[in-house]
Formats: structure tokens, sequence, C-alpha cells
């Protein structure tokens, strides 16, 4: 599978692709050596519960270019849900073959983030220990808000230096509000959100043992390493962790109820499964329906929209049935469409998915139409693109 068609598994809300650490170096090399702006967020626990509580945020992992599994009980829910992510992609440990690859390629990196004692300690120490890569900048910001923040400085400073690469150092949801708000003017080729990565690096916070990484417990060394600060998020975080995986199991298991009572119909309607019927009147738009039972058993029979450059609308309204697997598809067609600044939407969609929708907060990412007619007023709008309308991240 090509690295511009990775496969998107959808878990508590948000869509992750499933890819290994090799991969999404694989894919960010490629990103740099493409040189269109791009951004990769490594999402954890802590990220889902945000952006449960943050429509903005919810767009802006949802529609990243890569989203990255980082953390070991997403992994291990997803063996339960499907698709099975192959394996945790921590961020800490991406930093570091990211600067491999940045030695090798003679790479330009710019950090923005933490303080001015941390960014210099940091650049001191890679400078030893990855000489052919350069550190063109470093920028410490303030304290609040995003917009509070001397922006027109930061992004002089980093367009003036050119970075092949642009990391950021302030936590989520921070990091996620900049980059997402700035990438693109910023014209950095990739920029990823790293956290507390400069703190490893400095030696300033220690990671945890190998075995403990392994065994999922990373998340256990850093609150006993931090307990004032920690124990609250993450008692937030198991929280969501819990409600949101019993929520998606409910879906799940409901559904499941629902196709078993009457599978003989369910199964002459997945023979139709995957038929796709195209507007003869307007040939730019792409009109896809999908019957029966979508899951990951049919999945690749399903339909998909044969240019990703037209809008595309999905009839949903003859569908029994929607696993984890499915809904991963239609967030990539919804990423590709934003990608494409189109117009996506979902037509007459069956109870089975409103409840769906509407139990994950998918409204934004996943628009509803009535009909055929109410989907093409969209495209006579000022704006079909969907782009993010974004807050900015406060202290």
């Amino acid at each position: 599978m090509s690295s511009s068609e990775r496969q998107v598994a959808f878990l508590l809300g948000l869509p992750f692709h499933m890819i290994t650490m090799d991969e999404t170096i694989e894919d960010a090399v490629a990103a740099i050596a493409a040189r269109n702006p791009s951004y990769y967020i490594t999402a954890n626990v802590d990220f889902i519960a945000q952006a449960h509580e943050s429509e903005p945020l919810k767009d802006i992992l949802f529609h990243a270019d890569r989203v990255v599994c980082d953390g070991m009980p997403l992994v291990w829910l997803s063996r339960y849900f499907h698709p099975v992510l192959p394996e945790r992609v921590a961020g800490s440990d991406m930093v570091f073959r990211l600067f491999s690859e940045a030695n090798e390629r003679a790479w330009k990196v710019f950090f923005l983030g933490s303080d001015a004692t941390t960014l210099s300690q940091t650049k001191s120490i890679l400078a030893q220990q990855y000489p052919k890569m350069e550190v063109v900048g470093t920028f410490s910001p303030p304290f609040g808000p995003v917009d509070s923040w001397p922006n027109e400085a930061i992004l002089a400073d980093i367009k003036g230096s050119q970075p092949d690469l642009l990391l950021v150092a302030v936590g989520c949801p921070k990091q996620e509000y900049w980059i997402s708000k700035y990438y693109k003017e910023a014209a950095v080729p990739l920029s990823i959100g790293i956290g507390a990565s400069l703190d490893f690096i400095c030696g300033t916070q220690v990671r945890a043992p190998v075995w403990i990484q392994k065994i999922g417990m990373e998340w256990c060394w850093r609150m006993l390493s931090d307990p004032k600060r920690l124990v609250k998020r993450y008692a937030k975080d198991l929280y969501y962790l819990v409600v949101l995986a019993n929520l998606q199991r409910r879906i799940t298991s409901q559904a499941t109820s629902e196709k078993d009572q009457s599978a003989a119909a369910d199964r002459e309607s997945a023979q139709d499964a995957g038929t796709a019927t195209v507007d003869i009147r307007n040939q730019d738009v792409q009109w896809i329906s999908w019957s029966g039972e979508a899951e990951r058993s049919v999945l690749e029979t399903l339909e998909r929209p044969a240019d990703t450059t037209k809008p595309v609308f999905i009839n949903l309204s003859a569908v029994s049935f929607m696993d984890s697997s499915a809904i991963g598809l239609l967030a990539k067609f919804a990423r590709d469409a934003r990608k494409a600044k189109v117009a996506f939407g979902i037509v007459q969609p069956a109870d089975r998915v409103v409840q769906i929708i509407e139990a994950m907060h998918l409204s934004s990412q996943f628009p509803v139409y009535a009909d055929r007619n109410a989907a093409l007023e969209v495209l006579h709008a000022p704006d079909v693109s969907m782009t993010n309308n974004q807050t900015e991240g406060t202290a």
C-alpha cells in the first residue's frame, strides 16, 4: 500500500492511520521530499478526551495528514473493535527517528516551544549527536493563548530559516491549534507537535524503562514522576477511555443484535453493497450508495469515489449495520474531500448511521443531507471545502 493510501481505523471518535513506526518515518520522508505543507499528530488517550470536549480540536485531529496512535490502551482497544492498529507509534521515539533521518539527509529543523534554556540545551545536544542536521531556529513563545503570541515574528523567523521540519513543543491542544492555523503560511513541508520531547532530550524528564513501555504502563511511570500535575489529568483520561469505549461497544453490540434478528433480509441487502450511481445531470459530482451490512468482511466491495478531487455524496439509507472499519472508510472519504477542498456528505442516513454520528460527535466531519437536492445546494455555497472553523487554545 502506498503512503498516500494508508488505511484508516476509527476508534473512540477519531480516525487513526493503521501505520507502524517505520511506515510513519517513511511517510515523513516522502512528505518532506514533496515540499507541500502537511502536519502529523501523535494522538493518545488525552487527545481523545480533549477532542470529545472540543469540536475545533476534533476537527484538527480528524484532518491531520497522519494521525498515529501514541498509546498502548488504544492499541489494545483496537483489537476488540477492529481493525487492529499494528503498534504504538510513540512521539518521544519518533522524534529521534526523525533526527536520524535529518542527519542522513541534512534536513533543517526549527523548534517552537518550551523555554529559552531548554531550547539552547536541546540545540547543543543535538549538534553533538546529529552533526549533519541543522537546527536553523528556535522560538520560545510566551505563556497565554495562541492568539496572544507574537505570531508575525514567529512566522518571520520560520520563513526566514526555511526549515524542512517544524517541531512544536507546547503540549496539546496549543501545539495543534497553532500548527493547524499556521502550517500552510509557514510553508514548512512537515510540522509535528512533540509535547514534552524536549525535556526527554535534555534529561529534565526521564522516560520509563523499555519493559514498562512494552507493557503499556509508561503513563503510570509519568504520573508517579509528577503526581501533582498528572493524577487529575490521567483520571479524566481514564474516565473518557471507559465512557467512549463503552459507547462504541454499545453502538456495535446493538447493531449486531439488530443484524442477527433480520439476518435473512440483511444478507439479501448485502448483495447490493458497494453499488454506485452517478447523476447524469452533473458528472462533476460523485454519488455513491451503500446498502446492507457495511462491515470489515465486505469493505473491499464497498464503492469508493473514483476521483478524490470531485465532490462525493454517499447514500446510507439502506445500511443495516456499520462497524468501525466502515466508519474508518467514511473518515477517509471525508479527509480526502477536505484535502481537495471539495464537498463531502451523507445523504439520507439510516437511523443506525445517525446514532453513530451523534454519539461520536462527528456532525461537522460527516455532514448529513435529507436528499440529493439538499446535498447539491452546498455546492453553490461560497465555500464548499468545509474548512476548519477553529478557535484558539487557551493557557
